[in-house]
């Protein structure tokens, strides 16, 4: 099998810090053609995500402020797993402080590379149940939180209302698995 797969013979470091960091490799491919400059992005630590339902199976999204690409987008709750913390105490602490939500039958549903070809970021997706709902207090980040019945998602989704392919992917394993 690591015959088939690029091989890095060099790395030169572009930028590092405790968030994001970018490479330049120089990469033999399988066929022995070389790739200059393969620029990878690595993210030192990964992430989650957890969809939230309630008793009538609606999912809870928070609008978040996305300065990236200049929108307020509907999103699950995610974010980084801190040094020491397991991906569902992670699932559980993001839930809180972004949505104020306490979550009971919480269920891992899967782990992917959202952008593989270019960077090895690793999202663990979850979904739960609420227990407890509470204001949440990241005004900074978050605009708004609101229940979506199922249909209504898929709405927002058919008509490009949301962008985010970590929601997009949570959710729609959430539909099928949970």
């Amino acid at each position: 099998m690591n015959e088939l797969m690029p091989k890095r013979l060099n790395r030169t470091t572009i930028y590092e810090c405790d968030h994001v960091c970018l490479y330049s490799d120089r990469v033999a491919l399988p066929s022995g053609n070389i790739i200059e400059n393969y620029y990878q992005i690595h993210y030192p630590k990964k992430a989650v995500a957890v969809v939230i339902m309630n008793e009538k199976e609606e999912i809870l999204l928070i609008q978040n402020r996305r300065y990236t690409v200049d929108r307020l987008e509907w999103e699950v709750p995610a974010g980084r797993i801190e040094d020491g913390e397991s991906p569902e105490d992670a699932a559980l602490r993001e839930a809180m402080e972004e949505t104020g939500c306490e979550l009971s039958d919480l269920q891992y549903l899967c782990q992917y590379n959202p952008s593989n070809g270019m960077s090895d970021s690793l999202v663990h997706c979850f979904c739960a149940k609420v227990l407890s709902e509470k204001n949440f207090t990241d005004s900074d980040e978050i605009n708004s939180k609101k229940w979506f019945s199922k249909q209504e998602y898929l709405d927002l989704l058919r008509l490009n209302g949301t962008r985010d392919g970590v929601t997009i992917l949570a959710i729609l394993y959430a539909l099928q698995f949970c």
